[in-house]
């Protein structure tokens, strides 16, 4: 198993204030065909990702370095799921849970194009979901879904599988339908995506959205659609575009 851990302090937002977040990452794939991972990603650069995409999404949720969640390291290990009986290609790309992150060697191993970028993208996806709130599990799993890749969206890693603007029938369908549709909710209201996951730390409600831009989330969602001329629903993601 090799190892990286990346130990970067950096002053918050008070000056006397200073947090530290340790991002380790291990390399889990000894006997199994992780070539790619090894040859192409390597655990420095994962681990340095792991830390620069935390950075971004308390930046955009506008917490400090530690987040509302208060830990103080993110982990994530990659690991081949049919190896370790989680799950087999392409049926999932990651795991995440509190603050750990696994991510499949396999799905690494067998993906067509730059995966590099691919990884990239699934880490600040996962990030998300380690900081983000959920309203204790009550919030629609595609909106949660949306947000983190709402995140990978900004952040400039994209993935090369999702639908276009406009796509999807449901504005909490999740993934990139409901990315985009928050991209387009933000350009509405400076800050929405920090506002949003703020209000849902304890509680969700539809509400919110009529709060923080005046319309319900169905008008939001038609306005979204007629933007792109009421586009049809997205066709089905590619074999392991799901995390």
């Amino acid at each position: 198993m090799k190892l990286f851990v990346l130990l970067i302090t950096l002053i918050a937002l008070k000056p006397t204030h200073v947090v530290g977040i340790e991002s380790v990452v291990f390399d889990n794939t000894s006997g199994t065909p992780d070539t790619r991972f090894k040859h192409e990603i390597g655990v420095s650069y994962a681990g340095l990702t792991l830390f620069e995409a935390s950075n971004f999404v308390l930046k955009t949720f506008k917490q400090t370095l530690g987040g509302g969640q208060n830990y103080t390291f993110i982990e994530a290990t990659v690991t081949s799921f049919q190896g370790s009986g989680l799950g087999s290609y392409p049926l999932q790309v990651a795991i995440t849970g509190g603050n750990q992150i696994l991510l499949n060697a396999d799905y690494v191993e067998a993906y067509i194009g730059d995966v590099k970028a691919e990884f990239t993208g699934i880490l600040y996806h996962e990030s998300t979901r380690v900081w983000q709130w959920t309203a204790n599990g009550a919030a629609p799993s595609g909106l949660i879904t949306g947000i983190a890749d709402y995140i990978r969206l900004t952040s400039g890693w994209p993935s090369k599988n999702w639908v276009p603007r406009g796509s999807g029938s449901s504005w909490d369908e999740g993934y990139a339908v409901t990315a985009y549709f928050l991209e387009y909710c933000s350009g509405l209201r400076d800050g929405f995506i920090a506002d949003l996951n703020a209000m849902m730390k304890y509680y969700y409600s539809d509400a919110f959205f009529v709060q923080l831009l005046g319309k319900s989330v169905y008008e939001l969602w038609d306005d979204y659609k007629l933007q792109y001329g009421g586009n049809p629903p997205a066709p089905a993601l590619a074999p392991g575009s799901g995390y």
